[in-house]
């Protein structure tokens, strides 16, 4: 209840700027909306397949094969990408993590998983980040009278910049100084219980373990390569619907309105992303788009993008499952 009256209230606030459910779509360019359909497949591959160079190296450390069971890889990427979406509250942060320990692939129990999800989130974070203030500062069609909204949102991501940073900064200690990291879980938690305190540490070091196999500058590097490769899919595919709307925007304005939508839909929400996304993009909006547009076209291009984006998850959720279903990871149980 709490999550469909949150949902609510950002779709009320949402309804000031655009229509949420426009009787007739404004699609000038069809076209175009057809290649953005299609780029759902490479931007949903590439999404999933990110966590290979986190758990391969686990997987074959731990005496398996050389490399992640790919369908394990994808099938739980393709999976988690719905139920991401469709779960209230970020909920779904965990079904990923959870569908990776039921692939059961050696190396890789619920701390490693955890760690690789929670290192991609950071890393997608401060890539956000960066398309929002260098999307704004290459802008050419920032409006004159949307300068409160502009600060409000360059304070925001300064705000979930230093978040974001602090989790890498976190991470990356953890990776680099994993005894002094260990030490410190065990001084928190040694006067609640001895046992309790190696639990700890021995989480701690599965978890640093993830993180460490991006420190590797050749992993780390193709990590990082793919991770902007998505952003750049993500980015192309909403500016195509733009434009397949009638809204003539810049490359800079539509990476700034992926940043800034990717951004809203991290605050707890509605069921999938009702409210988030579309207070996000009516925001974003703003900022470019004159007000009678924002109502036509803009009501339009929010409308579509919101049921591509979960017509997309839901779609590729059916191999996903498949691919779940098919895979056999050899070997004893794994860690839970």
């Amino acid at each position: 209840m709490l999550s469909l009256a949150g949902g609510g209230v950002f779709l009320w606030l949402a309804s000031h700027r655009i229509d949420l459910w426009p009787t007739s779509l404004e699609l000038p360019r069809p076209e175009l909306l057809w290649v953005a359909a299609a780029l759902h497949v490479p931007y949903a591959v590439v999404r999933a397949m990110r966590l290979g160079y986190v758990f391969d190296p686990l997987v074959a450390g731990a005496g398996g094969p050389s490399r992640m069971d790919r369908r394990v890889l994808y099938g739980s990427g393709f999976v988690s990408f719905l139920v991401l979406m469709v779960l209230p509250f970020k909920l779904g942060e965990l079904s990923r993590p959870l569908l990776l320990v039921k692939g059961r692939q050696p190396g890789v129990g619920m701390a490693e998983s955890i760690s690789g999800v929670a290192t991609e989130r950071v890393v997608d974070g401060l890539i956000i980040c960066a398309m929002l203030f260098g999307g704004l500062a290459l802008a050419s069609q920032t409006r004159a009278d949307a300068l409160g909204e502009l600060a409000d949102v360059q304070h925001a991501g300064r705000l979930l910049l230093s978040v974001f940073a602090i989790g890498l900064g976190v991470l990356v200690w953890c990776a680099i100084d994993l005894e002094r990291a260990a030490a410190l879980a065990r001084r928190m938690t040694q006067r609640v219980s001895p046992r309790l305190a190696d639990d700890v540490v021995a989480l701690t070091h599965r978890f640093a373990g993830a993180v460490r196999t991006l420190i590797q500058m050749r992993r780390g590097s193709a990590f990082l390569a793919w991770s902007v490769i998505y952003w750049v899919i993500t980015t192309l595919q909403l500016w195509l619907v733009l434009a397949a709307c009638g809204l003539e925007l810049g490359a800079a304005e539509a990476s700034a309105i992926v940043a800034i939508v990717g951004l809203s839909i991290q605050l707890p929400g509605g069921p999938a992303q009702a409210g988030t996304f579309q207070i996000g993009a009516s925001l974003a909006l703003a900022l470019f788009v004159a007000d009678d547009a924002i109502a036509s076209a803009g009501s339009s291009f929010t409308a579509v993008m919101y049921l591509l984006q979960l017509l997309g998850a839901l779609v590729m959720a059916v191999p996903g499952v498949a691919l779940m279903a098919a895979s056999r990871a050899p070997g004893p149980p794994l860690q839970p």
